[in-house]
Order: structure tokens, then C-alpha cells, then sequence
């Protein structure tokens, strides 16, 4: 059974009515909200975690988790992260059980139509599934000013500002609501603070960081890792700043089919890039084809899967680790 995300949000209730439901898409920030408000509704419930990995590695582990009864509670919860083709059987063994007191919530990647997992869970109406699609900014006024509700000095300037420092990103925005949060615990919000706490500065840096990596620049690269502090708490924008730009270099490429001319491209690019970055967009795009570009990407994809599921590892340390490989691979010619 389809759902739509923005009606599951206003209404969590109405995921009762299914026995297991499929979250998929690139929105994590949509995923982690509803995970974290599904844990509050159970909070009386025996709730389990497993990474898709997990499951491939172990083919019994869910099914076991799924038929052995709770010692302690009513209700059991199950949650999988990165959920994809590769565990279609386990997942249906559970289901065909047909528990009314065990879920099952799967949070999965983009999955096209061909995916066995997304094409059973549309086709039974005992299973709920919907995209997360990334938030436009509308969507994220609404949510913003939604969890500031009752803040004091909060103005659609301000909102425009976090939304903008956070490339548009709800996980992004997420960690710098609890900050804003744990920060002006009167509910009442100062300007000059909260730029302060949103590290304005911190990402100018860290663009850079960024910028000069996809030049190529080793001996800046070098310098730079040693001046910039990069915060652990805030990895996670590092690298879909990082993403957003690799993104957008792709999409510049694909145009420049057109005219041939890196100039002419950006000009006809929208949103429209501010003139004082065509340069520093233009040298990039000398030192980058699709090719590598996407290969870049993939190993964005790869690192994130590495941070979350590795809690106790330095974040910080990885991302500086990437901004090397990337450093390397656009000083290599093509």
C-alpha cells in the first residue's frame, strides 16, 4: 500500500494499521524524524536494530528476532537500516508469519521500480510503504518554524539563514535545531548568537577546504587540514557540502554537451551560480569528467554508510581521509 511521507508525518498513528513498512529514498532526514518519533510512541516496546549487512551476513537472525516472543513486553519493534533487495526473503518469511505484535520498519536507499522489496510492499495491502523525496524550501520553513514553535526572536531571515548553512539538508538542520535549542534554552533567540552557533564561519572554511581539494591543490590541501578544525558534531554537512558540489559539477558537465563553452553553461544553469564563483567553478570543471566525478560520488555514498554505522569512530578523520582522495584524484589528468 502506498502512503504519502507528508501525511505519515502529520499522523504516525496511521502506521499501526500495517505489519511492516518500507521508508525509501534520499530524504535521511525525513527517516531519522519518523524513527525517532516511532521509538516515543514504543517507548514500552522491545525495540531491535539491524543494518541490512547484519541480516546478509546472519540469514536467521531476523526471523528468530522476529518469532521469539519478548521476555519483558507486549510489542516488539524492528528496525533495518539500508534495507534493499538482498534480504527480499527474510523479510517475507516474517511477514508471511503474520504477527500482530511484532513491526517491521525498514529504512532503505532509493529503490527503482524493478526492486522486489518496493514491489511487494506496493502490492500488499498488509504493507505500508512511502518515498522520503528531499525537502524544497517550503517544506523546510514549515519544519523549521514548527520546531521553534514558541521561540522568541525567530524571523523568516533567520530561517532562511539555517536553511541555506545546511544546504537545504533536513539532517543537517536537525543537528543544528538541537543546538539551537540546547543554546537559547529561554526560547528566546539573538541573532549575533545564533550565527555564532551555526559555525557561518566554520563553513566558509570548510568550502575552502572543499575548493581547493577539487583542484587539486596538494600544498593548500596540506596546509589547510592543519589550520581548520573540523567539528565531529558536524561531519555529516561536511560531506553533503561536499556531495552538493560534486552534484553540481555533474550537472554542469551534462549541460556543457550543449555548448561546449564552460561560460556559456553557467550562465543557463539554475538556480544561477553568483558571478565572484564561475572562476573557481570553471577551474574545477577543467580537472573533472563524469567519470571521475561519479566515482567521487560513490565514495561519498560508501563513507556516509561508514560514519552511521560506526558511532565510535573519528568522523572528522575520515572526512579529512576523503578530502585527500579527492585532492588526488583531480590532480591526476584524464
Amino acid at each position: 500500500m502506498i502512503l504519502k511521507s507528508y501525511i505519515v508525518e502529520q499522523n504516525l498513528n496511521i502506521l499501526e494499521g500495517y505489519n511492516a513498512v518500507l521508508l525509501h529514498g534520499e530524504n535521511d532526514g525525513i527517516k531519522d524524524d519518523i524513527k525517532n518519533k516511532l521509538k516515543i510512541l514504543n517507548k514500552k516496546s522491545e525495540i531491535l536494530n539491524f543494518f541490512e549487512g547484519d541480516i546478509v551476513k546472519n540469514k536467521s537472525i531476523l526471523y528468530e528476532s522476529f518469532i521469539n516472543e519478548s521476555l519483558f513486553n507486549e510489542k516488539k519493534i524492528i528496525f533495518i537500516q539500508m534495507g534493499s533487495d538482498k534480504i527480499y526473503d527474510e523479510v517475507c518469511d516474517c511477514i508471511e508469519k503474520n504477527k500482530s505484535n511484532v513491526k517491521i520498519y525498514i529504512f532503505s536507499d532509493p529503490l527503482d521500480k524493478k526492486s522486489k522489496l518496493r514491489n511487494f510492499f506496493e502490492k500488499d495491502n498488509r504493507l505500508g510503504i512511502f518515498a522520503c523525496y528531499e525537502d524544497n524550501e517550503r517544506t523546510l520553513i514549515n519544519y523549521i518554524s514548527n520546531q521553534l514553535v514558541g521561540y522568541k526572536g525567530i524571523t523568516g531571515e533567520l530561517i532562511n539563514i539555517i536553511i541555506k548553512n545546511s544546504s537545504y539538508k533536513r539532517k543537517i538542520i536537525q543537528s543544528e535545531l538541537i543546538k539551537i535549542k540546547n543554546y537559547f534554552f529561554d526560547k528566546t533567540i539573538n541573532k549575533n548568537e545564533l550565527l555564532e552557533i551555526l559555525n557561518i564561519k566554520n563553513d566558509t572554511e570548510f568550502n575552502d577546504l572543499r575548493d581547493s581539494a577539487l583542484i587539486g591543490e596538494k600544498i593548500k590541501i596540506n596546509k589547510l587540514l592543519s589550520e581548520i578544525d573540523l567539528l565531529n558534531e558536524d561531519t555529516f554537512f561536511y560531506l553533503n557540502n561536499l556531495n552538493y558540489r560534486i552534484l553540481k559539477l555533474i550537472e554542469i558537465l551534462k549541460a556543457n554537451m550543449v555548448f561546449n563553452d564552460f561560460g556559456k553553461t553557467l550562465d543557463t544553469i539554475k538556480p544561477p551560480i553568483f558571478w565572484k564563483d564561475k572562476p573557481i567553478f570553471i577551474l574545477q570543471l577543467k580537472k573533472w569528467n563524469l567519470k571521475k566525478l561519479n566515482k567521487i560520488a560513490y565514495k561519498i555514498g560508501e563513507t556516509e554508510i561508514l560514519m552511521k554505522k560506526n558511532s565510535q569512530i573519528r568522523n572528522d578523520i575520515i572526512i579529512k581521509d576523503l578530502i585527500i582522495k579527492v585532492s588526488n584524484e583531480a590532480a591526476n589528468p584524464f
